[in-house]
């Protein structure tokens, strides 16, 4: 694939918000500590392969434990420098208050009108700046995320013949939605800057479709999925991304993981896990999630001696007030919960508030019996691949809300309404108590359909389709 892929023209140049790796230094040497994320696990490995330039404008804040002498870096790393008032102003006023909840159907968490558009433009301007200046002619583009949508247009304004591709990792509202933005038609010229625009489903992809075909004058084509911009046509792409199977899959077979996936069984007394993994974030449904829980043990006093969940939240936006409410809601549902329904050596919620090392997580996913995953709203959710590509001896349930991209994919998971708390209890003992040669079925439909989305081949797709589409 790596040799393929090397045949196309053009250095790459990756462009995101947040960069691959945090730099730190040790005894007078600094080294590189690696991302954690779908977005780092996707393109650090084919930016390896093939070399080029990563162009980001914060140093990731969810390290792993991935550690390289910073020679040791085969493609290179260029810092956007933002002054303090517009990295906050473009990355909490705009990105995080405004484009995170709207695209995810949310109410936006400041006064839309009033935003700090002007700190969003000028940050979309630096990475372009900073992208140009060090890209040679014939580089190809690859530019992530909601921070950037006004990018495209300036690299093409730069570079008429470029070849520039743009990837949605969130979900994408309709019209009616996203024209509330006084900046839509703004946002909307920006990215029609691209010659490809991915996205992880044919939901968000007409959704995206409609919005230009409503929202601006320009012909769309929804067949071919192609926008007319004066004479030159930009597609949209459904490309949903996956995860590292075949790494997942040999991170999880390690016999030393085993062994820690079977004493996270023994300490919980052997009752059947249920697994939460989540970042902090309001579209997470964390707080429907404990509730179902809740309702179980309210229905059946004898189940805290039969389930256990184990929710792990990795901090995020801390600083952010919408997120420390939120985490105090969830603080205070756990303590609830374990105060009314524990009993000696059994706490029925084991609650881990940090960012485990990848092999502990790991061990969990091998240790559970059944994911829980109920989403809010979610672009594809890469939790609900990583469980399944981890279980390996086919056991084990996914519960999977119906409002996560992923349930487009993963035809053996059982699919709740994250909102209907009765109906997820339900379907979570319905998990719990599945029959063996069931879950088999089940999670090998899944672990097919996430091998077939592996991040390798999403990224090389998207790549041969942004050369074609260019051509």
């Amino acid at each position: 694939m790596w040799a393929a892929m090397a045949r196309m023209n053009g250095k790459l140049v990756v462009v995101s918000n947040r960069g691959p790796y945090r730099t730190e230094t040790r005894g007078g040497r600094r080294r590189l500590v690696r991302a954690a994320g779908g977005l780092v696990a996707a393109l650090d490995p084919v930016l390896k392969g093939r070399g080029g330039v990563w162009v980001s404008a914060q140093e990731t804040d969810h390290p792993q434990v991935v550690q390289l002498e910073s020679d040791q870096l085969p493609y290179d790393l260029t810092p956007v420098k933002l002054g303090r008032r517009v990295k906050d102003d473009f990355y909490e006023g705009i990105s995080n208050a405004v484009l995170w909840p709207l695209l995810h159907s949310m109410p936006p968490t400041v006064r839309v009108g009033t935003a700090p558009w002007d700190a969003y433009r000028t940050a979309n301007a630096a990475f372009a700046e900073a992208t140009l200046a060090g890209a040679p002619r014939g580089a190809r583009f690859w530019l992530h995320d909601y921070h950037l949508m006004l990018m495209p247009a300036l690299i093409r304004r730069q570079r008429k013949k470029a070849r520039v591709g743009w990837f949605c990792h969130v979900p994408w509202p309709g019209p009616d939605l996203f024209g509330a933005l006084p900046a839509a038609r703004e946002l909307l010229d920006g990215l029609l800057g691209a010659d490809l625009l991915g996205f992880h489903t044919e939901h968000y992809c007409r959704n995206f479709l409609d919005c230009v075909a409503q929202l601006t004058d320009l012909q769309v084509d929804v067949a071919a999925k192609t926008v007319n911009v004066n004479g030159r046509k930009v597609r949209a792409l459904t490309a949903p991304i996956g995860v590292p199977f075949g790494a997942i899959q040999q991170t999880a077979s390690d016999p030393e993981v085993l062994e820690r996936a079977q004493k996270i069984k023994d300490a919980v007394g052997g009752r059947q896990i249920i697994l939460g993994v989540d970042r902090l974030d309001y579209t997470k449904g964390i707080p429907e999630r404990l509730l179902a829980f809740e309702q179980i043990l309210t229905n059946d006093r004898s189940a805290s001696n039969r389930y256990v969940l184990v929710q792990i939240m990795v901090p995020s936006r801390q600083a952010v007030q919408a997120y420390a409410d939120l985490k105090d809601e969830i603080d205070r549902m756990v303590g609830d919960i374990n105060g009314r329904f524990s009993v000696t050596g059994r706490l029925p919620v084991h609650y881990y508030y940090r960012n485990l090392p990848k092999t502990e997580l790991y061990a969990h996913y091998v240790a559970a019996d059944a994911a829980l995953i109920t989403p809010l709203r979610d672009g594809m959710n890469l939790v609900a691949h990583e469980y399944c590509a981890a279980k390996t001896d086919g056991t084990g349930a996914l519960v999977l809300s119906q409002l996560a991209g992923a349930a487009s994919y993963l035809e053996g998971a059982l699919i709740v309404n994250p909102h209907d708390i009765d109906g997820t209890a339900e379907t979570l003992q319905r998990a719990l108590k599945m029959p063996v040669s069931e879950q088999r079925e089940r999670m090998q439909a899944s672990r097919t359909a996430v091998h077939k989305l592996d991040v390798h081949r999403w990224a090389d797709h998207f790549l041969r389709e942004l050369e074609e589409t260019h051509r």
